[in-house]
């Protein structure tokens, strides 16, 4: 993707990528937004490490996920760098699902 934008939002795509790339994926992405960045990402905490952990446990692709949980203080340190700081930020869980979600703007 190349050009330039108001805002770029990317949801549910960093739980594909390990750190590394994640990093890589998200200074691409501030690259091309001009005043705003929304991402969300499956946030690496304790009880969601030992819940993936315990899936893993299991046989079958069904039961353990293959998503990459992702330290909030990591990306957000990525979005400062590329110039960029946090907004609003929420929190969204469900019984199987959960996502970090953070608003940044350009400085």
């Amino acid at each position: 993707m190349s050009g330039s934008y108001n805002t770029v939002i990317c949801l549910d795509v960093l739980i594909h990528y390990p750190q590394d790339k994640a990093a890589q994926m998200i200074s691409h992405l501030a690259s091309l937004a001009e005043s705003r960045l929304i991402l969300s990402f499956a946030p690496k905490t304790f009880s969601l490490s030992i819940l993936k952990k315990i899936g893993s446990f299991f046989p079958g692709a069904s039961k353990a996920t293959r998503a990459y949980l992702h330290r909030e203080a990591d990306i957000v340190k990525i979005l400062e760098s590329n110039g960029f700081t946090i907004g609003r930020q929420a929190m969204t869980s469900t019984r199987f699902y959960f996502s970090r979600l953070l608003e940044a703007t350009r400085r």
